[in-house]
């Protein structure tokens, strides 16, 4: 499990949780205005990761998780692709709690 202060995050905004495993994908925690979710940082067209510099998953606008390698769009929420050649296709999220000023991730990188 991974600990995230909470004042770590702004909204809207984004963490990497890197993986210890080359061959293995990390993860990401973003804050948005519904809330704040986790997904495993692979995309579900490539497999890619989705980010091309730490900690930057969303799109310009900070509305949307964007893959950066072809600028498929995913929402923050669920992470379900609305636009981009995996159209139709979700990120895999990752199970959270929020409690006590801080963001735990079930995720063992």
């Amino acid at each position: 499990m991974i600990s995230i202060p909470i004042q770590q995050l702004p909204c809207p905004g984004s963490y990497e949780i890197e993986s210890r495993d080359a061959a293995q994908p990390g993860a990401f925690v973003v804050h948005h205005a519904a809330g704040i979710s986790a997904f495993l940082n692979c995309c579900p067209h490539t497999g890619a990761p989705l980010n091309w510099l730490p900690d930057q998953f969303l799109d310009a606008e900070q509305e949307h998780i964007i893959c950066s390698l072809h600028g498929a769009l995913f929402n923050c929420e669920d992470g379900f692709c609305i636009a981009g050649p995996c159209q139709g296709q979700s990120l895999t999220p990752v199970p959270l709690r929020c409690g006590n000023n801080e963001i735990i991730v079930d995720f063992d990188p």
